[in-house]
């Protein structure tokens, strides 16, 4: 797309002025191509116009920030510089209320129930009508499993009545026991698959965070997995630049967890020829 130098800015937070250590090592390779890549702090004043690329990356506090951040992601479409992933789209999954949008459409996502804090009186109820003996239940504007709760059945009226209920919708999910062997994530770029990682969480957890102990590696991926992680970006967001299904075993096939398009972790330390296909996708 571009043929000649550009000046890419990767859009970040505070605790990542430096930028996130994985993500130096797609800015190295963009720089061995003659490009400059500079951090911006999306929370400080900036000349977005000043870019010819704009990349959303690690802006990892926006949950501190809800309606700040929503604000900022509706300014981008009038922002000169291209912005990855487009505008639209990054406003499109910027919280988790897309899970049960995705799948009311046909895709195959971990059962959802979204919940206004009015209505979460009714999890006793929905969790008999689907027969879910262990459930999670957590806020749809977090990230890293901030606010999400695991309890048995039997403990679902003590555990809502224990959530500090404010104005956020909840999102209710059976949980899903092949999560002990990890939850995979499959890396695209372009709509074509780049790499694949599991993440384990550690024995005495159900968190794959690495806040909570879980740790990552790279996975091959069998046929399989591979082609119904692919069904299941494309089916969700075509049209990404990069994009991120994290996907688990659930009744004989991968199912969504989550599809990352905003500002996920691409694991380019997984996978040596990932910074290349990143900036390839980018155009640069």
């Amino acid at each position: 797309m571009y043929t000649r130098a550009v000046r890419i800015g990767f859009l970040t937070s505070t605790q990542f002025s430096t930028l996130y250590e994985d993500d130096r090592l797609a800015a190295d390779e963009l720089r061995r191509r003659g490009h400059t890549v500079e951090p911006i702090i999306w929370t400080e004043p900036n000349d977005l116009d000043a870019f010819d690329l704009v990349v959303m990356r690690t802006p990892w506090d926006w949950f501190h920030h809800r309606a700040r951040f929503r604000a900022f992601l509706e300014s981008l479409p009038s922002v000169r510089a291209r912005v990855v992933n487009p505008p639209a789209q990054l406003l499109a999954f910027a919280d988790k209320t897309y899970l049960p949008r995705l799948q009311a459409a046909g895709v195959a996502v971990v059962p959802t129930e979204q919940l206004a804090s009015s209505e979460l009186h009714r999890v006793p109820e929905l969790l008999a009508n689907h027969g879910w003996n262990r459930a999670v239940l957590k806020p749809a504007f977090t990230a890293n499993a901030v606010g999400a709760r695991l309890f048995e059945a039997a403990d679902a009226s003590r555990v809502v009545a224990e959530l500090e209920k404010d104005a956020e919708p909840w999102l209710l999910q059976p949980f899903v026991p092949s999560i002990a062997q990890g939850e995979l994530s499959f890396i695209f770029f372009g709509g074509v698959f780049s790499h694949a990682v599991r993440k384990r969480p550690r024995p005495d957890e159900w968190r794959v965070q690495h806040e909570y102990g879980g740790e990552s590696a790279p996975h091959a991926p069998t046929a399989r997995e591979l082609d119904e992680a692919a069904v299941l970006l494309q089916r969700s967001a075509p049209g990404t630049v990069y994009g991120r299904v994290d996907a688990v075993e659930w009744q004989g096939r991968l199912h969504l967890m989550e599809l990352e398009v905003v500002e996920p972790e691409l694991f380019f330390r997984h996978a040596a020829r990932s910074p290349a296909l990143f900036a390839d996708a980018l155009g640069v």
